[in-house]
């Protein structure tokens, strides 16, 4: 769950801007090529610029909100996973314009988001499952409510998804993992370890308000034709559907940014676009 829209310190602010233009003259100069990992959240490799909004030696703190600190014309690859859907469709189009500001020619994009396609199709094939009576259908149905809706409308942390994950047997279990894959498992884990049952909190207008701007809520969704249509309006061309373990990104895989290890998908109901600026 990103949380894009922290604001960071001016003297953070200051040094992150420094950072990252050392950074990228660094790998320039060098023949590396530059490859950011924007929003990159847990999901970084020590061989790209990863910038999120909290950072460490190996990511760089940076608002995605913001105009991106870096020359025209001069990244070769940006990744973005999971991002776009916390902002607002405007403030996703200015972003993708920086995007394409800072790309070099034939430079590649590849956005991953929720896709809206996927979980729609699954949702309507729950309820026809539901509505019939059919075993197990009525979790599962539950579930993908939960899936579709819940982060574009919780109002505090983790909503009503995290309450569901918390149950001591939790129903649907192989079907939540079709669709989310290691995030519920690792997140189930979490739970398990800190034996506590999540706790509704008290709610007003600013908590909520507060809450809802701070960048963990899905301000958007996406399909393979909204999310496409938007990166050619804003200059993007050869816009490809791809899967988790395709790419034009030379040893794409090999970063295990969308895939684990085992080579399992790390969000299977995700959408794979790439673009060449």
């Amino acid at each position: 769950m990103h949380l894009i829209f922290q604001k960071i310190p001016g003297l953070a602010t200051r040094y992150a801007r420094k950072r990252i233009t050392r950074t990228i003259s660094e790998r320039s100069a060098d023949g590396r090529g530059v490859f950011l990992n924007l929003g990159c959240g847990t999901r970084y490799h020590k061989d790209l610029i990863n910038i999120d909004t909290f950072g460490n030696h190996d990511i760089i703190p940076w608002n995605l909100a913001k105009k991106l600190p870096i020359p025209d014309a001069s990244v070769d690859v940006i990744y973005s996973s999971h991002v776009l859907e916390h902002l607002t469709p405007d403030d996703t189009r200015r972003h993708l314009q920086e995007c394409h500001r800072i790309l070099k020619p034939k430079g590649i994009i590849r956005i991953v988001v929720p896709d809206l396609e996927k979980i729609a199709r699954t949702y309507l094939t729950c309820l026809e499952a539901a509505l019939s009576e059919e075993e197990g259908a009525n979790a599962r149905y539950n579930w993908i409510m939960l899936e579709l809706l819940d982060q574009m409308v919780r109002h505090t942390s983790g909503g009503h998804m995290l309450a569901y994950w918390s149950q001591a047997d939790v129903p649907a279990e192989d079907f939540i993992i079709s669709q989310v894959g290691v995030e519920y498992l690792r997140s189930r884990s979490y739970i398990l370890e800190q034996n506590s049952t999540p706790k509704p909190s008290p709610q007003n207008p600013l908590s909520v308000g507060l809450f809802r701007l701070c960048g963990e809520v899905h301000q958007w969704m996406y399909d393979r034709y909204s999310l496409s249509r938007l990166l050619m309006e804003v200059g993007f061309s050869k816009i490809t559907q791809v899967t988790s373990t395709q790419s034009s990104i030379q040893a794409y895989t090999s970063y295990n940014l969308d895939t684990e290890p085992d080579g399992s998908t790390y969000k299977p109901d995700s959408l794979y676009i790439e673009a060449l600026r």
